[in-house]
């Protein structure tokens, strides 16, 4: 099942353009947030996370 997670406006903002980056922010907050789930994709402004096994 996946689980969308909201991603904060802020990283696309401290990641100034740089994609790789951006990835890395949005992978560091989501192990953070939800410890559970993993990032599978990103789309848009959110993170389509599945739960970890």
């Amino acid at each position: 099942m996946e689980h969308p997670i909201r991603i904060p406006d802020c990283y696309r903002w401290m990641a100034a353009g740089n994609k790789k980056l951006y990835i890395a922010y949005v992978v560091g907050y989501v192990k953070r947030s939800h410890p559970n789930l993993k990032v599978k994709q990103i789309k848009g402004r959110y993170a389509i996370c599945v739960k970890k096994e």
